[in-house]
C-alpha cells in the first residue's frame, strides 16, 4: 500500500439554522472542489474567522454544495456566522506533480493544456539575456517557454503571471519583482531594521529573532517574484545556490506574514493548484475551473 497524506477540509459559515437532521450552514467550502467534504466525513474543529475561539466539535456532513452544508452531531449549537469548521481526511499520496513532469517542455505543455491554450509550439524563443542579466540569474525553462508562447496573463481571473516588458508595473516581471522584494525585505529586517536595498539572503540584515523569515529560507538564498494576486499575495521562486533554475521551488506569500511552500517549479506548481494536487489555504478556492488564461 502506498504512502498516505492528510487533506484539509473546511467550510466558511455565513449563517446557521437548525433543521430536523441537525444544522444547515450557509456559506462556502474552502479549497479546491476536489477538497470539499463528502457525506460521512467530519468537521472536528471550529474557530472564529480570525483563528480565535478554537473549540472541538463532532459534525458529520450529510450534504454539501458550493453554498451550504447540512451537518449532524455535536457542537452545531455553538456555531455562529463568521466561524470556520474544519477537519481532514487521509488520501493516497500519489507521486508529486514535479516527479511526473520531468522536463521544462512537459511542465509548460501540461500547464497550457489545463488552461485550454493552443498547443505549445517549438521555436527559437525570445532573447532572455537582458532580463536575466538584470535579475542576476538565468530563469527556469518552463517559465520562459510558457511566456514566449502566451505572454503575461491572468490565471482564472485571479493570479497574474508577469512577463518581461509588461505594459503596466503589475504585469512586468522586473518591476513587479522589485516591488515584491522590497516588501519582503522590510519584513525580514523587522521594525527596527534597515529596509534599504540589500540581498534577501544577507542574514546580517534580518531581525535578530528572524520572526518574519520562513524556516525554509537560509542565508545565501534569494527570492524572485513571478506573479501576484489582486489580494496582494506574491508568488516567488526560492532561489537556492546549490540547485539549478529548473529545480527552483515555488513559494507563496499572502499579504500578511504567512507563507506556503509548494516544493515544485513554476509549471508544476500552477498545474497542481489548478488540479487540486497542491492544496493552498489561500489559492485553491479560486481555481475550481473552468480554467482560463488571458491578459
Amino acid at each position: 500500500m502506498g504512502a498516505m497524506r492528510s487533506e484539509k477540509l473546511t467550510f466558511y459559515i455565513e449563517s446557521v439554522s437548525a433543521v430536523s437532521e441537525g444544522w444547515r450552514l450557509e456559506g462556502e467550502p474552502g479549497y479546491h472542489p476536489r477538497h470539499w467534504a463528502r457525506p460521512g466525513e467530519r468537521f472536528v474543529h471550529a474557530c472564529h474567522e480570525n483563528g480565535r475561539g478554537e473549540r472541538a466539535v463532532d459534525l458529520v456532513v450529510l450534504e454539501l454544495s458550493s453554498s451550504h452544508t447540512v451537518v449532524t452531531g455535536s457542537g452545531g449549537d455553538q456555531l455562529c456566522p463568521n466561524d470556520i469548521v474544519s477537519g481532514e481526511r487521509m488520501v493516497m499520496d500519489t507521486s508529486s506533480v514535479a516527479d511526473r513532469l520531468s522536463s521544462p517542455d512537459d511542465a509548460a505543455a501540461h500547464l497550457a493544456r489545463l488552461l485550454a491554450l493552443p498547443e505549445l509550439g517549438i521555436g527559437s524563443g525570445s532573447d532572455w539575456s537582458p532580463v536575466e542579466a538584470e535579475l542576476g540569474f538565468a530563469l527556469p525553462g518552463d517559465y520562459k517557454l510558457f511566456i514566449d508562447a502566451y505572454g503575461a496573463g491572468m490565471v482564472d481571473d485571479h493570479l497574474m503571471v508577469c512577463g518581461p516588458g509588461g505594459i503596466a508595473d503589475w504585469a512586468d516581471l522586473l518591476r513587479h519583482n522589485a516591488y515584491a522584494r522590497e516588501c519582503v525585505r522590510s519584513e525580514f529586517a523587522g521594525p527596527d531594521g534597515d529596509s534599504g536595498v540589500w540581498s534577501l539572503g544577507d542574514a546580517s540584515r534580518w531581525a535578530p529573532d528572524r520572526a518574519e523569515v520562513p524556516s525554509w529560507f537560509g542565508p545565501g538564498d534569494d527570492l524572485i517574484s513571478w506573479g501576484h494576486t489582486g489580494n496582494g499575495d506574491f508568488l516567488f521562486w526560492h532561489v537556492k545556490p546549490d540547485i539549478t533554475p529548473n529545480e527552483w521551488p515555488v513559494a507563496f506569500k499572502e499579504r500578511g506574514p504567512f507563507w506556503e511552500y509548494y516544493g515544485a517549479g513554476f509549471g508544476a506548481s500552477l498545474a497542481g493548484l489548478l488540479t487540486g494536487d497542491i492544496q493552498s489555504e489561500y489559492l485553491s478556492r479560486w481555481f475550481g475551473g473552468p480554467h482560463t488564461y488571458a491578459f
